[in-house]
């Protein structure tokens, strides 16, 4: 599916500004990490191997919207860790909104339903739900059972609150082209998520 329009329109200009100041070297999107910490243990994911004293941190809301800001670039990818373990992500995504970033909050969804009422939708926001199959193989990605039904719940109540919702996957060597095939249908068709 295609960037939405107003997204399309701002990145666009975006580039155009940076041509016309001859910058060969600029960022399109910031990748923010304001924790590490994670309610998962996947397999193929080494941020909860952090010694402890990092797992707790957590970046602060003026650091992490300063760093965005300074960066000057367009849309901003939230990812962790788990972003919604961290105490402040509704304000820091909130500030980043005010100023018209397009910003993706990564997330494995397991807290999603319980932190929707923190978040208010938006042509700038949107969750990235992380799927890695269908439920057999979502679930053995991730090392526990249960998560794939709960980010299809956390998804379609997301949805039915008018949130933007965009899905990434990982596929691996172990997975056939029709496999792929039948995540995709199912993610565009069935839970007919914007991108």
């Amino acid at each position: 599916m295609a960037m939405p329009l107003r997204q399309s329109v701002r990145v666009a200009t975006y580039l155009f500004q940076q041509k016309l100041r001859k910058r060969d070297k600029f960022p399109l999107i910031v990748e923010l990490e304001p924790l590490y910490a994670c309610n998962l243990k996947c397999e193929g994911c080494g941020k909860i191997q952090h010694p402890a004293g990092v797992l707790k941190q957590r970046m602060p809301v003026a650091q992490a919207v300063g760093a965005v800001l300074e960066s000057g670039a367009p849309m901003v990818s939230i990812a962790g860790g788990e972003p919604l373990m961290h105490p402040q992500i509704d304000e820091i995504v909130r500030q980043l909104v005010a100023r018209r970033k397009y910003v993706f909050l990564c997330t494995n969804a397991l807290l999603l339903r319980k932190k929707l009422e923190n978040f208010r939708p938006s042509p700038y926001f949107a969750f990235a739900v992380h799927i890695d199959g269908l439920r057999e193989r979502h679930d053995e990605s991730v090392a526990k059972e249960g998560v794939f039904d709960e980010a299809v719940a956390a998804i379609k109540e997301a949805k039915r609150r008018g949130f933007r919702v965009t899905t990434n996957s990982t596929f691996f060597n172990t997975d056939t082209p029709q496999t792929i095939v039948e995540v995709l249908n199912f993610l565009n068709d069935d839970l007919k998520v914007d991108e």
